[in-house]
């Protein structure tokens, strides 16, 4: 009973290895692209928000850019946080070490997950400025702002849906797993 059961985790092992080390490389070339593609939006946005001499862009805009290049930053590092993450990976290392760390990079929650937020945050900032000057005349000011955060809302929102049910399809199951074998592995 208990060689079947060993060899039951065995198998649970290597195939979770086996799903992570594609997982990982799948995911070191996804944040490897977005971190290219998020150097760009820094120096696209830096170009037309900030060095920009056109005497027609306000101080709200200017302002509005720097928020952008803030974010956009902060997105890059992020990105590349993570591409560090999974590029050290060591598939080498102890069983249980492998089992911790591939659990704590396929959480849905995570300490970095703030940056994100205060990125967001920082968009959120910089399209208030930006459409605040198109939008004045028509609209007083708390209609605006109730306007553009509900659209900003739902946006993330629809965002995060996205995401999350991408994160419960590919993500969770790699998650539990480690997890399981995490706790059989402590018994």
């Amino acid at each position: 009973m208990k060689m079947k059961k060993e060899n039951k985790n065995q198998m649970d092992m290597n195939s979770l290895v086996g799903e992570l080390e594609a997982k990982d490389s799948k995911y070191r070339k996804i944040m490897r692209r977005f971190q290219i593609m998020f150097f760009v939006f820094i120096f696209l946005y830096a170009g037309l928000f900030l060095i920009n001499p056109d005497p027609e862009l306000t101080i709200n805009d200017r302002i509005a850019g720097a928020c952008y290049v803030v974010a956009f930053t902060l997105f890059a590092l992020q990105f590349r946080t993570l591409y560090k993450r999974y590029k050290q990976v060591n598939y080498f290392d102890p069983v249980k070490k492998v089992l911790e760390d591939a659990e704590r990079r396929y959480r849905l929650w995570q300490k970095s997950t703030l940056l994100v937020l205060v990125s967001i945050l920082c968009i959120d900032a910089a399209t208030l400025l930006i459409l605040y000057d198109r939008f004045e005349d028509r609209w007083t000011f708390w209609q605006f702002f109730t306007g553009v955060q509900l659209v900003f809302i739902l946006i993330v929102a629809i965002g995060f849906s996205i995401g999350y049910l991408r994160w419960r399809k590919e993500s969770r199951p790699i998650w539990l797993s480690a997890k399981k074998l995490l706790k059989e592995l402590e018994e």
